[in-house]
């Protein structure tokens, strides 16, 4: 295995960092919150909050995150949640289930910052940073403009968590308006680069068998379960290695992957996630 691919499973590092971005794709944005699963509680909290973000004519979209069991952050709170959870640990495994996870506020280096104020905070901590047009092929940097803040995914893309109406979205870095890049405090950022997507790669064949992930059960193996992993890199839903086999990241992505199309984010490769994948 080679070292990018041990960082990849490393809490903390960039390459964990982004790819745990990149699972959290299709997961909504609540202003204020940090990668806190949804509930009716910390709706009524935050509307008490902040009422303008949180007005009448969204409580249904909201009501139905909570019903969905969703894991919900802003902009710069995917950063801060992803810190006080230990580098996201056991965040992703609780989306859409009765799973808890435990937050600790102000933990691991990262500390409660709005958007503008974790670059300033960056800065003085003396972390790599410049304008958006010296942007370094480097995932998992900060992305900043004014108000808002993303996360580099690398080949000229970002994950962001874009607002009430976009949810955690992958988006061209060109214009939206960024103004500078920034290295987060609590990331430890390697020098590997990354590898450059190949659009021109052919749909393969996925096979005809059923995956899916369960804990504590044997996890499944095979060229099948390769060839969706080649698929969902391609597509850009990473999740570290292409091995084989289907364990909670693959899930993950697969997740993040059918969030963004629209379908029944289960985690599970049947006849209609297997054909999305392939068209």
């Amino acid at each position: 295995m080679s070292e990018q691919s041990n960082r990849v499973e490393m809490p903390f590092t960039n390459e964990h960092f982004i790819a745990f971005c990149e699972m959290m794709l299709g997961q909504p944005y609540w202003y204020g919150t940090c990668l806190y699963k949804a509930t009716s509680s910390l709706l009524s909290r935050k509307t008490s909050q902040y009422p303008s973000s949180y007005a009448t004519s969204r409580a249904t979209r909201y009501r139905q995150d909570v019903a969905s069991k969703k894991i919900v952050a802003d902009c710069i709170g995917a950063a801060k949640g992803y810190a006080w959870t230990g580098g996201g640990i056991g965040v992703l495994e609780a989306i859409g289930s009765e799973t808890t996870y435990t937050s600790k506020y102000g933990s691991n280096g990262c500390p409660d910052k709005g958007a503008n104020g974790m670059f300033t905070y960056a800065k003085s901590k003396g972390m790599d940073w410049g304008a958006i047009g010296t942007l370094p092929e480097i995932a998992g940097l900060a992305l900043y403009k004014s108000g808002h803040v993303g996360y580099y995914a690398g080949n000229g893309y970002a994950i962001e968590w874009k607002g009430f109406s976009y949810g955690c979205v992958k988006t061209k870095v060109t214009g939206r308006g960024w103004t500078h890049w920034y290295k987060l405090p609590f990331i430890l950022y390697g020098n590997d680069p990354i590898p450059t997507i190949d659009d021109t790669l052919p749909i393969v064949d996925l096979g005809a068998r059923t995956l899916r992930y369960t804990k504590g059960r044997a996890m499944l193996r095979g060229e099948d379960v390769l060839a969706v992993q080649a698929r969902l890199l391609e597509l850009g839903f990473d999740f570290g290695k292409a091995d084989g086999v289907y364990g909670p990241l693959t899930a993950a992505a697969v997740i993040a992957f059918q969030s963004s199309q629209q379908l029944d984010a289960d985690g599970i490769v049947g006849p209609v996630t297997r054909a999305a994948l392939q068209s």
